[in-house]
């Protein structure tokens, strides 16, 4: 695949920045994926889509593969200051820390994305008809912590699962 073909896939511009790439992936991966009445075939092209324009912007680009366990993080994981639903700050750095929500990924869903260096992990979860995509992203470590945040797209028709009952079995699998 081409880069050409890549952008005329995913519907980008040439010149477009990773917050464009990205969201053009969920958008064409919500219909596309399986489980949301795609085909695998269509899944993987839009993904290998992607692989192609961060290869073009010099990105390296990883294979998603599940990780060793790095240490539970020091002290457990605490909302910012305020009401902010979907926001943590974890006492972790940020390249453990995205390796570990990888690997709990896996028990509370599909891992189907994962980007290293832009700190984003795509988790598919839930179960028909309420399926949903979980976008998790982790920022750089702060004085209090690394903050990560969760935002939740439905893969259909249907109402995605709540996504505090998906964060909270996330944030169960890290022991935070």
């Amino acid at each position: 695949m081409d880069e050409d073909e890549a952008r005329l896939i995913l519907g980008v511009a040439v010149g477009g920045d990773e917050k464009e790439l990205r969201a053009a992936h969920r958008r064409r991966i919500r219909d596309a994926h399986p489980d949301a009445g795609g085909t695998a075939r269509e899944a993987s092209r839009i993904n290998e889509a992607v692989r192609v324009l961060r290869r073009a912007q010099g990105k390296t680009v990883s294979p998603v593969r599940p990780p060793s366990r790095p240490p539970a993080p020091s002290r457990p994981a605490t909302p910012p200051p305020g009401d902010v639903d979907g926001y943590f700050l974890i006492d972790c750095p940020p390249d453990e820390l995205l390796a570990r929500l990888v690997e709990a990924g896996h028990v509370v869903g599909e891992v189907v994305f994962m980007d290293p260096h832009g700190g984003l992990l795509e988790i598919v979860v839930g179960e028909a008809p309420a399926v949903g995509q979980l976008a998790v992203t982790v920022g750089a470590v702060g004085p209090d912590g690394t903050p990560v945040s969760f935002t939740l797209d439905p893969l259909g028709v249907t109402p995605a699962p709540p996504i505090g009952e998906i964060v909270a079995a996330l944030m169960a699998e890290l022991g935070t």
